[in-house]
């Protein structure tokens, strides 16, 4: 069942076209990510989805109900769609205790207390706070703040939580925890989520679908392993994860098998690829599909080398491009080795073509 229908949704300002014709659905269930730069418009669309901003263009619906049309002249206000937001900003008031903050919009609809009482101990129990009902959000660490806005949003019941950057403020550490604690709660109370971050990881790590956005368009809508390992453009490919990019040009294709000439060095490779494209193009290549062998392969040398732990990413340069590869610690190059690198799996892309919308 659908929770969220957006149509054609165009928002402009002045001149500035800030969302571009976007559509989307968002499932019962459902984890969904808007994920792109600073100003492609993502949270643009998170605000015309709550009711602060008025589109330009395009309908939204939220379950069954029509909240915005311009054509026939609906916008429902903010305070009468079934929504719970949390922004950047937690927004938690310091005079309040715990229990006041996330209470507060139960107190604005003057319910009764003991309804209250009920409903705060299941939102605060939902996201682990129930021992911190007296402290005030000074006595509190980020993380803990940012459980106090989740709870207040969830309080209300909403069909869906609409989240914009949420864990920007929190550092590295607590952030990684959070996102599984987000997650986690989604799947407990199993109520949709629309997610606006600019940070890949987060959108990888937590959504069921991921929709990839750039200069107010949608580009590409998929699940995280589809959009990681079939980018749609090069955009994407290197906006997501890590990408290396070699100029060459298609000599031959025979079935699924291209052969391809590499213009730094002029070596030819084989890769499978069942596009159609000819001639120019750009083969992209994630680090850990690159493998260094001494014997086959295309000749590079090794300009750097980096122990992670858990892998050992290698910089190494074929002509004059430089290039990631991760490989296992069993693996032991130094710098300065000269070697051959071989291809897994790559990704063929027309040069200097418009980005395609999928």
């Amino acid at each position: 069942m659908e929770k969220i229908r957006v149509t054609d949704l165009t928002k402009r300002y002045g001149r500035v076209l800030a969302v571009d014709s976007a559509s989307f659905s968002i499932q019962e269930n459902e984890f969904f990510s808007l994920l792109g730069p600073s100003g492609c418009g993502k949270s643009t669309v998170l605000r015309c989805v709550a009711g602060l901003e008025e589109p330009t263009a395009g309908t939204i619906y939220i379950g069954e109900t029509l909240v915005n049309s311009t054509s026939e002249g609906v916008n429902v206000p903010t305070e009468q769609r079934p929504i719970g937001m949390v922004f950047q900003n937690y927004a938690v008031w310091p005079h309040m205790t715990v229990a006041e903050n996330v209470a507060y919009p139960l107190k604005l609809k003057k319910m009764a207390r003991a309804q209250i009482r009920k409903k705060l101990e299941v939102a605060l129990h939902a996201v682990g706070l129930g021992r911190f009902a007296d402290r005030y959000p000074s006595q509190l660490s980020g993380g803990e703040q940012q459980r106090v806005a989740v709870a207040r949003a969830l309080i209300k019941e909403p069909e869906i939580l609409l989240l914009d950057e949420p864990l920007s403020n929190l550092d590295a550490k607590l952030r990684e925890q959070m996102r599984f604690e987000l997650k986690d709660l989604q799947k407990r109370m199993g109520i949709p989520i629309l997610y606006v971050t600019h940070d890949q990881t987060e959108a990888i790590a937590m959504s069921d679908r991921v929709a990839v956005m750039k200069d107010g368009r949608i580009l590409q809508i998929g699940n995280p392993l589809d959009v990681y390992e079939n980018p749609a453009n090069e955009f994407i490919a290197d906006f997501i994860g890590l990408m290396n990019f070699l100029q060459c040009k298609v000599l031959s294709r025979q079935d699924h098998k291209v052969e391809l000439e590499l213009h730094s060095t002029g070596e030819r490779l084989s890769i499978s690829d069942a596009g159609v494209i000819e001639g120019e193009a750009l083969l992209a290549v994630r680090p850990e599909n690159l493998a260094l062998d001494k014997e086959l392969g295309v000749s590079c040398a090794v300009r750097a080398r980096i122990f992670l732990g858990n892998m050992v990413e290698y910089k190494v340069s074929v002509g004059d491009e430089l290039l990631r590869v991760q490989a296992t610690t069993e693996q032991d190059y130094k710098e300065g080795e000269k070697l051959f690198l071989r291809v897994k799996k790559g990704t063929l892309f027309r040069r200097n073509s418009p980005e395609s919308i999928a």
